[in-house]
């Protein structure tokens, strides 16, 4: 038997076009059944003998490898009697298993296996078992091929190269290789076979009469003598089957909605348990910050009730000192108009007054306060980052940690000019102690541990950034042909906005001259312990946002800065400046850590005041660079804020 196989296009098409009701194909205008006969002519094989019921199940433990096998090992072993038997034996059911009646699992039933020799092959009507198996098979395949698309129609079991025969003998697609040859499944090339495209080609060609033809033709005499009686196949059995098979399908179907109702509701639960646990998770968080700012009203209170009645104490003993320092003076006077000379009393220095708490140390302190806060509720989502390498672990005696010792190390030193390490040298030699307040100016307030932490790796607080703005204004104001006149408002501003604080003295140096003067605006936002930059475009309307961490959560609080600002100098800024639009700032160099935003804030500050576009691909190092970039800003704003000092002491600033 030629090797054909399954040709699944036109199986495909086949089984649409088959009527249950007909019991025919639909070859273009015409119904054309599929008979016993054609199959007894297409397989040269009587339609004549004893019915053979083809069972499914039960299946036996053969495959079709292990008929293979078994027809090899008889191959090989010397003639006999008995040998010849299970040779024939053997190759019958290969034929029935492989060829006849293939299964879609390869798997051989154990009906076939009862076959026993060439007499009991010979007495079946093997024609009429074919084409019933075959048939049985039609109902569910035109319903399959009814729904679904080709790619689905699964696998038609049973010797399905007869129906390719026997649809192209009775159309006038293609011509045989031999006309004449019998059985007919030998007239056919073995590669015959209709593509996916001439198939949606199939229902046009066949529309004309003349390519279908009804019957087989060219019956010849061999061949007349294996037709048999034909028996009209009672339909109502298929009509039957596929009414069971549609009430299957609209089972399946109804049950696959319900299943998928009961997964839509089982995800509404989910998401509503998810919602209520995030509901009461941030409950929780607002009743630990409650608790955490009443704590700490409680301190302060406390604090300064201590502090006043310390004061009160210092008071008292300054008015007795006083009362003294002025009753020696009388006496002194006294004494002079006496003897005639002054008195050594009289150039004694009046008692000090009482100590005052400084502003400074104020602020200080309610920056490390909302640090703390900020830090105590995101550090379980806050992403830790791994030290930059060079980073020193503060140990007893270590130069850059000890309050005592000149600083002769810290990471950026080699990479600083001569004089810029001498100026840091040099007047961080002059503030000795650790909380000694090296820059003060305004708002301003760094200490030289607040200076150390620039030298080294740590976090950069609001007065650093403020000190910068400083040194860059400083900057425009000697070389301001080449950079944009700014208005820099300090993020101590949205601070004490949100604390309910007195903010306005912070954005008073905005006025009607200075707006009217500025190019641009510059707001640095301290947002979930991350620094990012907002720098407004007066003349385009439009605000650019910076970002060394990109992350859509740093953009939640920015609004809120711009409405703070127009609340407190709406007689200033336009109307429409909390509508200007906020773009992203795209290519811009990140850092790899998570100590370095700040600075990287400083430098976007400076580099976007260049009138010229900034080129970031040329500042892709700046990760690579802090440590130098840190120092730098350190001996910047030494030289800006310490002129004085540095000049009475010889250095050229």
């Amino acid at each position: 038997m030629p090797v054909i196989q399954q040709n699944i296009p036109l199986l495909y098409y086949l089984m649409k076009s088959y009527s249950v009701r007909r019991n025919a194909f639909l070859l273009g205008k015409c119904y054309v059944k599929f008979s016993v006969n054609e199959v007894a002519c297409i397989l040269g094989l009587p339609n004549r003998g004893r019915e053979f019921h083809f069972q499914r199940s039960p299946l036996s433990k053969y495959k079709h490898n292990d008929l293979v096998q078994e027809i090899d090992s008889l191959t090989i072993e010397e003639a006999s009697p008995t040998l010849e038997l299970r040779r024939v034996n053997a190759l019958v059911r290969y034929v029935l298993a492989v060829l006849l009646f293939p299964l879609k699992g390869l798997k051989v039933p154990t009906c076939i296996l009862e076959i026993q020799g060439l007499d009991d092959f010979g007495a079946v009507n093997w024609p009429m078992a074919i084409h019933s198996f075959l048939h049985s098979h039609f109902a569910r395949m035109s319903d399959v091929a009814a729904r679904e698309e080709m790619t689905n129609l699964g696998y038609l079991e049973g010797c399905s190269v007869i129906l390719v025969v026997w649809f192209f003998e009775h159309t006038k697609l293609a011509a045989p290789i031999s006309e004449m040859a019998v059985p007919r499944l030998h007239r056919w090339s073995p590669k015959i076979s209709i593509s996916a495209t001439q198939c949606s080609e199939l229902q046009v060609k066949l529309s004309k009469s003349d390519n279908v033809r009804r019957a087989l033709v060219y019956i010849s005499v061999e061949e007349q003598d294996l037709l048999g009686e034909e028996e009209e196949v009672d339909s109502s059995d298929f009509e039957e089957e596929n009414r069971r098979l549609k009430k299957e399908i609209k089972e399946r179907e109804e049950a696959k909605e319900i299943k998928e109702k009961r997964d839509r509701v089982k995800k509404l639960k989910e998401k509503r348990v998810r919602e209520k646990k995030k509901m009461e998770e941030e409950e929780r968080k607002r009743e630990v910050v409650k608790e955490m700012k009443e704590e700490k009203r409680v301190r302060e209170k406390k604090k300064r009730e201590e502090e006043e009645k310390k004061r009160e104490e210092r008071f008292k003993g300054y008015v007795d000192d006083l009362k003294h320092f002025i009753q020696g003076k009388f006496d002194a006077l006294a004494a002079l108009f006496r003897e005639g000379r002054p008195s050594a009393s009289l150039l004694q220095t009046p008692p000090s007054s009482p100590p005052r708490s400084s502003p400074k140390e104020e602020a200080l302190k309610e920056e490390e306060d909302e640090k703390a806060i900020i830090t105590y509720l995101t550090k379980t989502q806050t992403k830790k980052f791994t030290p930059v390498k060079g980073r020193q672990k503060k140990r007893k005696g270590d130069n850059l940690g000890h309050h005592s010792q000149a600083i002769t190390k810290y990471p950026g030193r080699d990479h600083l000019s001569p004089q810029q390490r001498d100026v840091i040298d040099f007047v961080l030699s002059r503030y000795p102690d650790r909380d000694s307040i090296v820059i003060e100016r305004g708002n301003i307030f760094i200490s030289r541990v607040s200076l150390l932490d620039i030298l080294g790796t740590e976090w950069v607080c609001s007065s650093h950034i403020d000190a910068y703005a400083y040194v860059l204004n400083s900057l425009i104001e000697r070389e301001g042909n080449n950079m944009l006149r700014f208005l820099f408002v300090s993020s101590n501003h949205a601070y004490y906005k949100r604390c309910g604080k007195i903010s306005r003295r912070l954005v008073d140096h905005i006025t009607h001259d200075s707006f009217g003067g500025a190019e641009a605006i510059m707001i640095p936002c301290h947002v979930a312990s991350h620094w990012v930059l907002l720098v407004g475009n007066l003349k385009g309307k439009y605000w650019d946002f910076y970002d060394s961490l990109p992350n859509p959560m740093h953009r939640s609080s920015l609004q809120e800065n711009i409405r703070f600002l127009h609340e407190d100098r709406a007689e200033v800024l336009p109307r429409d400046i909390i509508d200007w639009p906020i773009h992203t700032v795209e290519g811009l160099p990140t850092q790899d850590n998570g100590n370095d935003c700040g600075i990287f804030v400083m430098k976007y500050m400076e580099a976007s005041l260049g009138k010229d576009r900034v080129d970031w691909t040329r500042h892709t190092s700046w990760a690579k660079e802090m440590p130098r970039i840190r120092a730098e800003i350190v001996a910047t704003l030494l030289q800006t804020f310490q002129t004085s000092l540095l000049t009475e002491n010889g250095f050229c600033v």
